[in-house]
């Protein structure tokens, strides 16, 4: 059985076929990764497969004229006569996964207009609360284009088209737009997506700063705080303190997480460390309230909601409705306060005169899961980020957002995970303890215990890069499948910041034309490259070894530096956040060692990464989006549609019993294009 995704163009418009004799949508498809970052690389977690895609060339909904007990709706998909050929029954296709199947017909019958006109037609109960504040929010908006990405770069500007409500109600047929009709707001992405305003990362009364000796070193935003929450010591025994000692005792030795196959060098100079802690602390145990970790952010990650069973991406994900909604995340900054050594370390950092305070490359990310399933769910968690756009900076804003932060990081926030701690991963990012730069992945393991060296998700050993074997397995699978799916996945060390990954050439010269626009197809190689960590946090997107930067001295006024990946545009180093107004484009790495010229007019040699708009645009969708309820059908009608290829009956329902709709299954109806797909052969 193959596996394929529908989507319109080079953007994600997908529609699910039947996939099993005996199962509505018990396989998924994968799209290629779309990668993003903060302070430490981010795995995206799928192990789906698919093959080249089909194309869906819109998908549209019209009102019922009279609704019925079973739906208020019209769905219909369109396809292009060369992908409705590859369809093993003709005249049925279906939507969504296995919980929430829709059928969508060609056959004439059923609420189908025309038989083989190529438009597959399905009913469900639409959200109409949901799309009228929808509506209501974009005709809000006087914005005349917005853009459109591939994966995470603009590939272009389209016209900014909202939903035509009126025209809905009225009976008539409206076509779903893609990204939301939003003017994009750095301001409001400051409030409600990266987080690093100075009255909240200095916010006294809930965390600290270790170079000032200020605030709440056990206050709800504290790394104290934080570690406390994860050990849930009541539930595991665990003392907090240990679990942070266990922690950074680990790069003492050699260690070889997961599927890595080369050990991770030890750190030896995280004794020293340790050391100056342990006497910060009076000598015994470590104290957390002398944590030497300052806060830089607090960042949501709602666009890392996966989606669809056994699938999941970054971007959203691929599948029907939400498996969870995302992550929340803190990020901290090393600091070597006054009285802690800053000899034998690789790079110190830098000296914030004011405190005699070293500010050091090395930052730690708590990655928080989101358990909250369904459309529903995720719509709420994303109207409570959204919220926060509302409220000025401030102890009001501080509420709030702290409102939304206890209810990841408290223990006992997911049952189901070790320590029943919402953690998902601990992320460092290090160039202080030793030359090489360095990425590492801690996890608490189930039921409970302490934290355990895992690999970094996505990038793989590098002596692997530029070879015959990287390449042809880029060449092979065209980025269906994730990085970790690569057979030698698993790897920490990671080189300087002017790597980027690559194959060896002839495996994938035939990937790559260099003559002009449109004939390039380096989307794979690049895709691999920004999903590892020292692609993204490299050459791949020009950064500097970090997306946050703890470098900076923050002050009432300063802030932590963000990368021109995240803002999308040239940012005045070292001073502030003002962008200049130049848009930040970066050069494909692999486009000159093949003796190609860049060309300017290709995205896919010269991109342009504005990731922090990306991200709302999907805070907004998911904020705003429809939850379709999917009436329930008996799979043996449309089992022996599909391998037998008898017809539907006229009424799908005929016989059923009346359905509450509140206990419907459902998916986000905007997000219907990323169904995932599968077809029998």
């Amino acid at each position: 059985m193959n596996t394929t995704t529908l989507r319109r163009g080079r953007r994600a418009t997908s529609i699910a076929l039947l996939c099993t004799a005996t199962a509505l949508i018990s396989c998924t498809a994968g799209e290629p990764p779309e990668q993003d970052e903060d302070s430490a690389d981010i795995a995206v977690r799928n192990d789906d497969s698919a093959e080249p895609a089909l194309d869906a060339t819109s998908v549209s909904i019209q009102r019922l004229e009279k609704p019925t007990a079973f739906a208020d709706t019209r769905i219909f998909v369109t396809l292009s006569k060369t992908d409705a050929a590859k369809l093993v029954n003709p005249q049925v296709v279906g939507a969504g996964d296995e919980d929430a199947p829709i059928v969508l017909r060609d056959d004439g019958k059923g609420g189908d207009e025309k038989a083989g006109d190529l438009v597959f037609t399905g009913l469900a109960f639409a959200d109409l609360d949901a799309l009228k504040a929808r509506a209501e929010a974009e005709a809000k908006e006087d914005v005349k284009e917005v853009p459109q990405f591939t994966g995470r770069s603009v590939e272009k500007f389209v016209p900014a088209v909202g939903l035509d409500l009126e025209k809905f109600f009225g009976g008539g047929v409206i076509e779903l737009p893609g990204a939301p009709k939003l003017l994009f707001s750095l301001a409001n992405a400051q409030h409600s997506l990266m987080i690093t305003d100075p009255s909240v990362v200095r916010d006294f009364t809930r965390t600290y700063d270790p170079c000032t000796d200020e605030g709440d070193a056990m206050g709800p935003w504290s790394f104290g705080h934080l570690f406390t929450e994860l050990a849930n010591q009541p539930l595991t025994g665990i003392d907090p303190s240990d679990l942070v000692e266990d922690w950074l005792a680990s790069w003492l030795t050699a260690q070889l997480p997961g599927s890595a196959s080369i050990p991770v060098p030890a750190r030896p100079m995280m004794q020293q460390l340790i050391d100056d802690w342990r006497n910060a602390s009076g000598g015994g145990a470590l104290d957390l309230k002398k944590a030497p970790f300052r806060l830089l952010a607090i960042v949501n990650r709602v666009d890392l909601a996966r989606r669809g069973k056994g699938g999941g991406g970054y971007g959203g994900g691929i599948g029907g409705d939400f498996l969870d909604a995302g992550e929340g995340r803190f990020v901290f900054g090393l600091v070597l306060p006054d009285g802690y050594s800053t000899k034998g370390y690789n790079k110190p950092g830098v000296l914030d005169e004011k405190t005699n305070c070293m500010l050091t490359p090395f930052t730690v990310i708590f990655e928080y899961k989101i358990d909250r399933p369904g459309c529903e769910k995720v719509r709420d968690w994303a109207q409570q980020w959204r919220a926060l756009d509302t409220l000025p900076f401030g102890a009001t804003y501080n509420d709030a957002l702290q409102a939304i932060t206890d209810q990841f990081t408290a223990a006992g926030a997911s049952p189901t995970r070790g320590n029943e701690s919402a953690l998902g991963q601990l992320r460092t990012n290090d160039f202080l303890m030793a030359p090489l730069w360095q990425m590492r992945e801690h996890q608490l393991p189930l039921p409970t215990g302490f934290l355990k060296p895992h690999q970094v998700a996505d990038t793989v050993e590098l002596f692997h890069n530029d070879t015959n074997s990287l390449g042809s397995w880029i060449a092979t699978n065209l980025m269906q499948l994730p990085p970790q799916s690569f057979p030698w996945a698993g790897a920490s060390d990671v080189p300087s910041p002017g790597t980027f990954w690559d194959g060896a050439h002839a495996a994938l010269d035939t990937l790559l034309i260099t003559s002009g626009p449109g004939n390039d197809d380096n989307d794979s190689r690049h895709n691999f490259s920004l999903s590892a960590c020292s692609g993204c946090h490299a050459r791949e997107t020009d950064a500097e070894f970090t997306h946050i930067d703890n470098r900076t001295p923050l002050g009432r006024t300063q802030e932590a530096i963000l990368s021109e990946f995240l803002l999308g545009e040239k940012v005045n180093p070292f001073f502030d956040n003002t962008v200049t107004g130049n848009l930040h484009f970066v050069d494909d790495p692999s486009i000159t060692p093949r003796g190609g010229v860049i060309n300017p007019t290709n995205p896919q040699h010269r991109r342009s990464f504005r990731d922090l708009e990306f991200r709302q645009q999907k805070l907004v969708e998911f904020a705003t989006q429809s939850c379709l309820k999917v009436p329930v059908l008996d799979p043996k009608l449309v089992e022996e549609a599909l391998v037998f290829k008898k017809p539907l009956p006229e009424d799908l329902f005929q016989g059923a019993d009346a359905v509450d709709v509140k206990e419907l299954p459902s998916f986000a109806l905007e997000r219907l294009g990323d169904a995932a797909v599968a077809q029998v052969h």
